[in-house]
């Protein structure tokens, strides 16, 4: 009988986890018709193909619980890639509903059910305080799934949905997994497991954290500056009321030669004006000078460094060409608008110059391609050499350059030994 119901609700629960994101996607008009029947069927058939195997092979460890939860967001993922952060978060709130229910109702069976002397049947209990109230709120959910999808709306509108989604679902196995560990379902091998895992999963958490904190400084940062601009706008917009009260009148009095000079006083002083922010860690460095001298047009640059590259055995000829041209290419990518953060750090003896930009993503099909010699994706046959001669610069300093690119940014990461 248990073992009956064991698999009554694996089946269920297979098929709301693909059901709910499928679902969700389809509610947002992403995926209709009988194509979408046939990836919703097939997941649900592979979900249950690989449940089944996992658990023949590991059983009911705490092992078994992380890997069937990443095994079918996986599976999911791979169905519907082009809506993967969707299906993520959507399988996180089915996955949360599920797992709450099996955590709350298993603790209750162990510490308190167990332990009554009337309650002489181990099946009969599991039966009655596990898998019974299991399928009956799996059952609520699949009537009450237009529930479920407004609360998805809700929380897929929040900005860091999807990294929420992921570290939910995988706390959710964690405290499963001790309260399977603690009740002696785990043997040795499957416990150590279980430790390196979660120490992998707290370091992850620890670059991420880390890595959000350095975005909150820059937008600090750049916060800091509009507030500075701000200011400079402010005193710009009193100092021209009172230039154009002057204005008016030479006007009055007919002063006409006096008011043609003020005039061009007035457009010169605003052709000064800067119209981008550049946010330097060192203003005498060879980067802030680097940028000094370039045209970054409306795009605002962070520099934070933390090293200072003149030090290198790199002389300020190459670095100028080598910073110079991949500012420039980015600046042209970005159409004059955006985000260019550079920094410089030291790992060991390796010295790194990362140029990041929040521009468009460069295709897969052309990025192994763009420093390569006259290869350019602009129509003018000027154009092609300026990241071919990057790459030369870099090489011939015996330095590494590599650039990665996804929908959030660009980044140009060059490496260069530190002389012993």
């Amino acid at each position: 009988m248990l073992q009956i119901a064991d698999s009554i609700n694996t089946i269920i629960q297979a098929v709301l986890l693909a059901y709910i994101p499928y679902y969700c996607i389809k509610k947002d008009g992403l995926i209709e018709g009988k194509k979408g029947k046939i990836k919703l069927i097939t997941s649900i058939v592979v979900m249950l193909l690989s449940i089944t195997i996992l658990t023949n092979i590991m059983g009911g460890t705490s092992l078994s619980v992380i890997s069937m939860n990443i095994t079918c967001m996986l599976i999911l993922v791979c169905f519907y890639i082009k809506n993967y952060e969707k299906i993520v978060i959507s399988y996180a709130i089915a996955y949360l509903i599920f797992q709450m229910t099996a955590i709350l109702f298993s603790n209750i069976k162990w510490s308190y059910i167990q332990g009554l002397v009337f309650i002489k049947n181990e099946d009969l209990s599991t039966l009655a305080v596990i898998y019974v109230p299991m399928i009956l709120i799996e059952i609520l959910v699949l009537l009450y799934v237009d529930k479920v999808y407004k609360l998805y709306k809700h929380i897929s509108r929040k900005k860091y949905a999807f990294d929420i989604s992921i570290i939910v679902t995988f706390s959710l196995d964690i405290i499963l997994s001790l309260s399977l560990i603690i009740h002696g379902n785990d043997d040795v091998f499957f416990k150590n497991l279980f430790i390196i895992f979660l120490m992998g999963l707290l370091v992850l958490l620890f670059l991420y954290f880390i890595n959000t904190k350095n975005k909150m400084d820059e937008i600090s940062k750049l916060n800091k500056a509009l507030q500075e601009k701000n200011n400079e706008l402010k005193k710009i917009k009193h100092d021209y009321g009172s230039q154009i009260s002057y204005i008016n009148g030479l006007y009055i009095m007919e002063q006409y030669e006096r008011l043609g000079s003020v005039l061009k006083d007035v457009i010169s002083g605003n052709n000064a004006i800067s119209d981008n922010l550049k946010i330097l860690s060192n203003s005498e460095s060879i980067i802030s000078i680097i940028l000094s001298s370039l045209s970054t047009r409306d795009v605002n640059v962070i520099v934070e460094e933390e090293y200072d590259i003149s030090k290198l055995d790199v002389s300020e000829y190459d670095l100028q060409k080598v910073i110079s041209n991949i500012v420039k290419n980015a600046v042209t990518a970005m159409d004059g608008n955006g985000l260019i953060v550079i920094k410089t750090y030291k790992i060991f003896s390796n010295v790194y110059i990362n140029i990041k930009n929040d521009g468009p993503k460069i295709d897969d099909v052309i990025i192994d391609r763009i420093f390569e010699p006259g290869f350019t994706t602009k129509n003018s046959s000027d154009n092609g050499f300026g990241l071919a001669i990057v790459k030369e610069m870099v090489e011939s300093n015996n330095g590494e350059l590599t650039v990665s690119s996804n929908n959030d940014f660009t980044e140009f990461k060059i490496m260069f030994k530190v002389q012993k």
